[in-house]
C-alpha cells in the first residue's frame, strides 16, 4: 500500500504558530527605533512566531508599556518582543505579571508570564 503524507495548507501551518507583536519605544530607541524594529521583526520570525504587528507609541503617551499590553490584548497574542530590556524599564514583570511571555533581542532571552492572562477573550470550543 502506498501512503502520502499531505500538509496542511499554509493558513492552518500560520495559525498554530504562536503570536507575537513588538514594542519599540522612540524615547527609549531614539536615533536606533528603525533598526531596532526591524531587529525585533527578524528575531519573532527566527524563533518561529507569527509576526503581527510592531508597536510604536505615539510621543506624548504616559503609559507606553500599558498602551501596548491593550494592543497585545487586543490581538490576542502570547508574545512581546523588545530589543532591550530598557524597552520595558528593565523590568520584565510589566509584560509578565501582565500574562505575556517577554523575549528580548539584545542579549537574547526570555522570560514567562507569571500570570494567567485574564484579559483576552477564550477563543476555544465549549
Amino acid at each position: 500500500m502506498n501512503t502520502r503524507t499531505i500538509d496542511p495548507p499554509p493558513s492552518v501551518v500560520t495559525s498554530a504558530r504562536p503570536k507575537a507583536i513588538g514594542l519599540v519605544r522612540n524615547d527609549v530607541s531614539g536615533l536606533d527605533a528603525e533598526r531596532h524594529a526591524t531587529a525585533v521583526q527578524r528575531h519573532a520570525r527566527t524563533l518561529g512566531y507569527q509576526y503581527l504587528y510592531t508597536v510604536r507609541p505615539p510621543d506624548g503617551i504616559d503609559d507606553s508599556i500599558g498602551y501596548t499590553l491593550a494592543i497585545a490584548a487586543g490581538l490576542g497574542v502570547e508574545t512581546i518582543v523588545v530589543f532591550g530590556l530598557e524597552q520595558v524599564n528593565c523590568r520584565p514583570a510589566l509584560i509578565c505579571d501582565a500574562g505575556f511571555d517577554l523575549e528580548t533581542v539584545c542579549p537574547p532571552g526570555k522570560w514567562a508570564r507569571s500570570a494567567q492572562p485574564v484579559h483576552r477573550l477564550d477563543t476555544g470550543a465549549a
